[in-house]
């Protein structure tokens, strides 16, 4: 049964909508009957998506190929939606940086840093307050279960994360009794291109996808609970969500430590 998503009114805007966790969300959002713009880095896949929702769904579709990190990026999705409502606004697009900090290119943490933190700020700065004055309106962050770990060759990726999960969990707090519910998600591993674009070696990948969630199921997870929860976390991340609580703190990077040395070599 899918959730009623129209009681927020207007479309959905999703980022990194091309693939993975951010095709998902357009496909669960689409299926209840909500338009959807879908911004992305991957022109060709967008339409794709679009033209198969369009098909599939009978709701409309407006793409735009777009990188959140240029100066003129919030303009342009301005520009594509002044005359449409946003209802539902799901902060998706994210990367990561994987393997020794010291090695890691100085523009890449630097984009990690400004796409996981300041374009999802951004964003809701922007399309929120329309939200309020129609008194109704979602807003998803997607956030990870490394925002609970500080996992030694993700330093960066973790502390953006943990970023998300504050940023949206003092938003849930702060909107309550609104009308504008928000929901911040902490997913584990899933079976998108995440691992291969973050540097995980290709072995590694394919084993790492054996054990991952479909990005269907989170996306599932979160509309289920949009309005209920502020944040939720699939039962196979909340486990291990869990060490940071028995654990101390030196204890629990050193078992991280050992996970992903196990799971995830780095090129």
């Amino acid at each position: 049964m899918q959730e009623d998503l129209g009681r927020y009114g207007g479309w959905a805007l999703i980022t990194g909508a091309a693939t993975g966790l951010g095709k998902a969300f357009a496909q669960e959002i689409a299926a209840a009957g909500v338009s959807c713009v879908l911004v992305g880095l991957d022109g060709d896949r967008l339409r794709d998506v679009a033209q198969d929702l369009e098909e599939t769904h009978g709701v409309s579709c407006r793409y735009l190929e777009l990188d959140l990190t240029t100066s003129d990026a919030l303009d342009r999705i301005a520009a594509l939606t002044a005359d449409i409502p946003i209802g539902l606004l799901v902060n998706n697009a994210g990367i990561a940086c994987g393997g020794a900090f010291a090695t890691r290119s100085p523009e890449v943490l630097r984009r990690t840093v400004e796409l996981n933190c300041l374009v999802p700020v951004s964003l809701t700065r922007a399309f929120l307050p329309p939200m309020l004055e129609r008194d109704r309106g979602g807003i998803i962050v997607v956030s990870s279960l490394m925002a609970f770990l500080s996992a030694p060759q993700e330093a960066t990726y973790c502390a953006t994360k943990a970023f998300g999960l504050h940023f949206g969990e003092a938003l849930w707090g702060e909107l309550r009794g609104t009308g504008v519910d928000v929901i911040t998600v902490c997913p584990g591993g899933m079976r998108t291109e995440f691992f291969a674009k973050d540097g995980v070696r290709a072995d590694d990948c394919a084993r790492l996808m054996k054990v991952s969630a479909p990005p269907e199921r989170i996306a599932r997870l979160t509309l289920r609970n949009l309005g209920r929860k502020p944040t939720v976390t699939p039962i196979g991340a909340f486990l291990l969500r869990s060490l940071t609580r028995f654990a101390p703190r030196r204890t629990a990077i050193w078992i991280v430590d050992q996970i992903m040395g196990r799971l995830a070599r780095f090129t």
